[in-house]
């Protein structure tokens, strides 16, 4: 079969679609043909190794040539012990935690990380969601249920994982206002953004105004700054991508809270949690959030996919089709 692979950290520049065997699933495990995948930020972390404590099983090169997390497809084989799946299930997963095997015409995956796709939602709709969405759901969740009215601040909007973070405030009955480049003002009212920001024109923690809740995707401003955007009671949430900044926030989180008033945090994240990903299908099947896809590729064209990723030029999700 065919695989995204890699042999060393570095850019996109490292990638090769090359020829593997094609997997047995063992027991418990489920042999997925891959119908669709989809390209997330932590694609491009994991092709450099980032961050460095990642690289603890593989300090020189990489622990697995694999790449890609999101997977969809339906279900071509099973292995011993796996009862609640048949071959001809439509599933979906976020194989973060299972290999990054994602990006290749089959993957094997323990039964037990396997959801059904709802009916009527595509292939390729379910492969944009579970590693950004996840994040998403469960940033905002960090920060406490969102009511009609609230005030949400989206700091890196524009991204794999702000437009979905803003269609998730916007069920719940938010006002809520993305901060990105001016160029990706487009993908943020197409999520429904009411406000948009380019933070290159304005600085939002010098800006004079305030937010119920912030969620901070980007995590490219220090902890005093973006405390600046709060109301008095408001909730500030965390996406890290930095071993500093999670560690800050973990530690000087809570005592910068208690003194301003604030609640500021960064979220413990887990991944392929079965209960989310079920909400975000269900919220899919009823039009009630929607992918937003700026392109579509072959499998053999995953390495310039990945190019166009990290270019900075894509506006919504990066589909990739076997």
């Amino acid at each position: 079969m065919r695989a995204v692979l890699r042999d060393a950290y570095g850019g996109p520049e490292v990638l090769r679609v090359g020829k593997v065997p094609t997997p047995r699933p063992g027991p418990g495990e489920v042999l997925v043909r891959v119908r669709a995948s989809s390209l997330n930020t932590a694609d491009l972390d994991h092709l450099q190794g980032l961050p460095r404590i990642a690289r603890i099983e593989g300090l020189r090169r990489p622990r697995t040539p694999h790449v890609g997390v999101d997977v969809a497809g339906d279900v071509e084989e099973v292995g011993p012990g796996v009862r609640e799946l048949t071959p001809g299930d439509r599933v979906w997963a976020d194989v973060f935690a299972h290999g990054h095997a994602a990006l290749a015409d089959y993957v094997c995956v323990p039964a037990g990380a396997l959801a059904r796709i709802p009916d009527g939602v595509s292939f390729a709709d379910a492969a944009t969601i579970p590693h950004s969405g996840l994040l998403a759901l469960q940033g905002l969740r960090a920060a406490a249920p969102l009511r009609a009215g609230t005030r949400v601040l989206i700091n890196g909007a524009g991204g794999c994982v702000g437009p979905l973070a803003i269609q998730l405030a916007k069920v719940r009955g938010a006002h809520v206002t993305g901060v990105d480049t001016g160029d990706k003002a487009d993908i943020m009212r197409a999520a429904g953004a009411d406000a948009v920001i380019d933070y290159v024109a304005e600085d939002i923690t010098r800006s004079g105004k305030r937010y119920d809740v912030v969620l901070d995707i980007a995590d490219s401003r220090g902890m005093l700054a973006m405390r600046r955007c709060l109301e008095r009671g408001g909730r500030y949430s965390l996406i890290a991508r930095r071993l500093g900044s999670f560690a800050r926030y973990v530690l000087l989180g809570p005592l910068v809270g208690r003194l301003t008033g604030t609640r500021m945090g960064t979220i413990l994240w887990k991944p392929n949690d079965r209960a989310h990903l079920d909400e975000l299908g269900a919220l899919l099947a009823a039009g009630e959030m929607r992918p937003l896809v700026d392109s579509t590729w072959a499998l053999d064209d995953a390495v310039a996919a990945f190019e166009h990723l990290a270019s900075g030029r894509a506006r919504g999700k990066v589909v990739i089709v076997p």
